[in-house]
């Protein structure tokens, strides 16, 4: 960002206007000690002075010490930063003090004030004894490409062996799915443990928090804080709003989920150098994701080790909040429990990882290319969407056009590298909860927010309901359920089936029966942990898509009374049923009117056939053809449409 003269940064802090196109830092908003001296006289900091290596990682990629000093103020272990102004770089200090300076020319550096100890905090409830910690891993566009799943790639063990590990000690969901194949929604959703249709969110612009609608339910994190945990967040768990615009909270839902004692974290941009990358992003997908992500893949040059990027920010701030959670302590002295979530961004498009992530897969020529790279046989137009997320890959649309091949292997390549550097990542994190003498009480969840398509049904991205969009990787590691450890299970799962499920198994009351979580529409499946091979917990898992238009285009920036239709799939056992309808946006808008499906204006309807499908086959051929008009399959059809209809709430 533009350098920040310390004036003009006092004033937007008090009023909280941004400066021009800046934002003031967020990590000193929350710290008003630490918005004064970061913003201060030129006497706060130490011209020519620079702290060692040891004891702090690299920050972010800037030249104003304001950002600096508020990155170390964001940071809940930081107490000193050094800014290299040839280097461009903050670099952020847990042991800085007099005894450690160092001259140092061209650095500036400064001592942070002492941080407020955290006020007692008083639960609603009181807490369980016994009541187990939860570490939250959430992870943006992961689909199921992982070793635990089946996954490999030529050459290669592995490129996910940290998961795997993960997986091998703890339970596999093989058919676990998100109820939304987009980011916003589906946080909106498992976040409340509610489905689309109850939060009346498909789209980035509106969120549960409206007044009307969920303003006073008690999310996840939110659950487990009334009962005394300490609740730390960093990184993406819920849906960041948007930057022009003050649409698509809850944002981070602080402090309404997370602890007021400490901040939640976000980390900072940095601006990337690439070894190599490319093509450019063009638009719809420019302006970029992340400030300085303007190419579709970059090979970063950085170390895996660094704390520069944002997944190594998050990684490291989710160390940190462990090693906060350990220390924390109940009223009464006990040990307090946490629940810890921290949200990683890749495999996110932009694909952006260090370097080495790409030197350890095969070269772009040997990677695998869907085994049937065209739109499913007799489907729907409105059941697809053009290629996504990425630039240069449809040459003659429309659906079933000529695709880039040589693009379609770097880019799945590019893909495969993101995922192997938040491997590492989350494996870092595993590793220090061990470390920290934590494991053996804490529950270990891994997910993907949704599925993703990587030029399977000639598309890419998510914004599906193919099984591709919305299965999801799921492992969740709970140490005193022996029965469960290193085992898999086919039950199908449902992410609003999180919430409840982990308040049980960390021995906290059931959520549906206190105020303000009655209304969560998921099942526990905390039974599945003593029994994997029982499957009968559930017979459906429901996922849902809507569109502003009718026809294969996709936008998530639309209000819910902009919606035109709305797409229902429901997978069993051995099918996948999709229906879309018109929908009349009428009565939809702020508070609790959302509109109405049409039943009576079929769109299109979609049959696939998933009979010996055990969920770790990702081209899946039974999704190549819609069997929906089949008259053998007549039958089926008409009880899933059946089943379809009940479980639509907006009729």
């Amino acid at each position: 960002m533009a350098r920040i003269t310390r004036i003009a940064a006092v004033a937007a802090l008090v009023s909280g206007v941004a400066l021009g196109s800046d934002p003031v830092p967020t990590g000193c908003a929350s710290w008003p000690a630490a918005a004064k001296f970061c913003t201060g006289p030129p006497s706060n900091f130490q011209p020519g002075i620079g702290y060692p290596a040891a004891g702090g990682a690299a920050g972010p990629q800037t030249t104003s010490e304001v950002e600096c000093c508020c990155a170390c103020a964001a940071s809940t272990t930081c107490n000193g930063w050094t800014l290299n102004h040839d280097k461009q770089t903050c670099y952020l200090k847990t042991e800085a003090g007099p005894a450690t300076a160092k001259n140092s020319s061209g650095a500036l550096s400064g001592i942070m004030p002492p941080r407020p100890p955290p006020p007692p905090y008083h639960p609603k409830y009181p807490t369980p004894p016994g009541a187990k910690n939860v570490l939250f891993l959430a992870v943006d566009d992961m689909r199921p490409s992982l070793g635990a799943y089946n996954f490999t790639l030529p050459g290669q063990p592995t490129h996910s062996p940290n998961l795997d590990k993960l997986a091998s000690e703890g339970l596999l969901f093989t058919r676990a799915y998100v109820q939304y194949a987009y980011c916003s929604p589906s946080r909106n959703s498992f976040m409340t443990g509610r489905r689309p249709d109850t939060t009346g969110v498909w789209e980035f612009k509106d969120h549960f928090r409206e007044e009307g609608v969920g303003a006073d339910w008690v999310s996840m994190p939110e659950f487990f804080k009334q009962y005394g945990y300490l609740t730390l967040g960093g990184g993406k768990l819920y849906h960041p709003a948007s930057a022009t615009e003050n649409i698509g909270m809850p944002d981070n839902d602080y402090p309404a989920s997370w602890s007021p004692e400490y901040p939640y974290f976000l980390p900072t941009d940095s601006v990337p150098t690439c070894a190599d990358q490319g093509p450019a992003l063009a638009p719809p997908h420019s302006p970029p994701v992340t400030k300085g992500q303007k190419y579709v893949w970059c090979e970063v040059e950085v170390k895996k080790e660094d704390s520069v990027l944002y997944g190594q920010q998050v990684r490291d701030n989710c160390i940190d909040h462990l090693k906060i959670a350990k220390d924390s302590k109940l009223l009464d002295g006990a040990d307090r429990p946490f629940f810890v979530g921290c949200g990683f961004h890749k495999p996110h498009a932009p694909y952006y990882a260090p370097k080495e992530f790409f030197d350890r897969l095969p070269p772009a020529d040997e990677i695998p290319l869907p085994h049937d790279p065209f739109a499913p046989v007799g489907m729907p137009a409105v059941a697809w969407h053009p290629y996504a997320d990425v630039s240069g890959m449809v040459e003659t649309p429309p659906f079933n056009g000529t695709v880039n091949m040589t693009r379609l292997h770097v880019y799945r390549r590019a893909y495969y590298a993101a995922i192997s550097y938040t491997d590492y990542n989350i494996g870092v994190i595993v590793d220090s909860l061990e470390s920290l003498g934590l494991a053996d009480n804490t529950i270990v969840i891994v997910f993907g927010d949704h599925g993703y398509q990587l030029g399977e049904h000639d598309t890419w991205a998510k914004m599906t309901n193919f099984e591709l969009g919305v299965h999801i990787p799921l492992i969740i590691r709970v140490p005193w359920m022996t029965k469960s450890l290193g085992q898999e299970t086919d039950v199908l799962a449902e992410m609003v089936d999180v919430f409840p499920t982990l308040a049980q198994l960390a021995g906290l009351p059931d959520p549906r029966q206190i105020a303000g979580s009655e209304g969560i529409n998921g099942t526990s499946l905390a039974p599945t942990f003593e029994n994997p091979q029982n499957t009968s917990i559930k017979t459906a898992a429901f996922s849902q898509f809507a569109k502003n238009n009718i026809g294969t285009s996709v936008d998530c920036q639309f209000f819910r009374n902009e919606t035109q239709l709305m797409g229902y799939s429901i997978r069993t056992d051995e099918w996948r049923y999709t229906a879309w309808f018109r929908f009349d946006n009428a009565l939809a808008g702020w508070g609790p009117h959302f509109g109405k499906v049409l039943l009576n204006e079929s769109l299109g309807v979609e049959l696939y056939d998933h009979r010996g499908d055990t969920g770790k086959w990702l081209d899946w051929p039974g999704e190549n053809v819609n069997l929906v008009n089949q008259s053998e399959h007549a039958s089926v059809v008409e009880e899933l449409h059946a089943k379809l209809v009940d479980f639509i709430q907006l009729k």
